[in-house]
């Protein structure tokens, strides 16, 4: 079943405060198929919706939609495919997502967002389990088991993203990520030991193509929620960011 928001009745202006504002539109394919994790979905929407109701992203509206299947067909017009939080080796090994539809879809300018176990798959690789897709394809995970509260540091770049010294986060065995080349970019560690990694990339984005691809360990649109910090995240990966 695929869920669509709509855009309001003028598809240029959104009134916030009784002021108009020119708006752009960033539309977002959400997966919601076999493997996803009904939490990590029903936040994502929820941190679209309240982004759309308070202006959160300056003047940019997210029509965002579901589908449980990942093909050139779904993806087609959209900007960005937010992989969720769920189970990596079922996204890996599903029928219904195509891996290869899904990289010349960012190679061809568009943006991914994976989280936790979109994170998982969207890598090189798992440190001793099984690869990964390699749409981040300097950027190796490791499995990390810990569910909680997980305290992230902006690095340097993280400010894109990441606008105080320290965020916590919801986690829940995402995985602790390091690069193997300068191509990627890490935006935020752990800067606790609760996951065993601490100083490990909690963020990391890389390019693919003409796309961006960004991978978040831990769980924004999970509580305590940060639709802040999603809605950057997803500005970054499809290029939007201001």
């Amino acid at each position: 079943m695929t869920f669509v928001v709509g855009l309001p009745d003028d598809s240029n202006e959104i009134n916030t405060n009784n002021t108009t504002n020119k708006v752009s539109t960033v539309k977002v394919l959400i997966f919601a198929g076999d493997g996803s994790m009904e939490e990590s979905v029903a936040g994502i929407k929820a941190c679209l919706d309240e982004s759309n109701s308070m202006n959160l992203s300056s003047g940019i509206y997210f029509d965002y939609d579901t589908s449980s299947e990942i093909n050139s067909n779904t993806l087609s017009g959209y900007d960005i495919l937010i992989m969720p939080g769920g189970n990596s080796a079922t996204y890996i090994a599903s029928g219904n997502i195509d891996n290869d539809d899904i990289k010349e879809f960012v190679n061809q300018g568009n943006g991914y967002l994976g989280i936790c176990a979109g994170a998982y798959a969207a890598s090189n690789s798992v440190d001793g389990a099984y690869s990964g897709w390699g749409l981040a394809s300097h950027v190796n995970t490791i499995d990390v088991s810990y569910e909680g509260l997980v305290s992230i540091n902006p690095t340097s770049s993280g400010s894109t993203l990441i606008d105080s010294s320290q965020i916590n986060l919801h986690h829940q065995n995402g995985p602790a990520m390091y690069t193997t080349s300068s191509s990627a970019t890490s935006f935020a560690t752990f800067s606790d030991n609760s996951t065993g990694y601490q100083g490990y990339s909690a963020i990391v984005g890389e390019s693919y193509g003409s796309g961006r691809v960004l991978l978040s360990s831990s769980h924004p649109e999970i509580d305590p929620q940060d639709s802040q910090l999603l809605v950057q995240m997803i500005l970054w990966a499809s290029k939007n960011s201001r």
